[in-house]
């Protein structure tokens, strides 16, 4: 099974003021940056960087499979497909 990828901004004090950090559970951890705008940019380019996920293997319904545009659900690529409704319409 592949490493999940939960990306987070964490916020916390340091000696100068605030300072924002992208963390991932998939295990990397990026700079520490003053300006939360910095944090958001290393996670586009995190993301942007995975491999896209196979059509047969996006979720239909995310938010009930508790998946991201950028994970494959297992529920959705296990479902066969019954009938196409454009063909049903013809």
């Amino acid at each position: 099974m592949t490493a999940r990828h939960r990306p987070e901004i964490l916020r916390r004090r340091d000696r100068v003021g605030r300072v924002y950090q992208l963390v991932c559970t998939c295990g990397q951890a990026w700079d520490e940056h003053v300006a939360r705008r910095l944090a958001e940019v290393d996670m586009s380019e995190h993301l942007l960087s995975l491999p896209p996920v196979p059509a047969a293997q996006q979720c239909r319904d995310p938010r009930r499979h508790d998946r991201r545009d950028w994970e494959p659900c297992q529920v959705c690529a296990a479902q066969v497909t019954l009938f196409d409704l454009a063909e049903v319409t013809r």
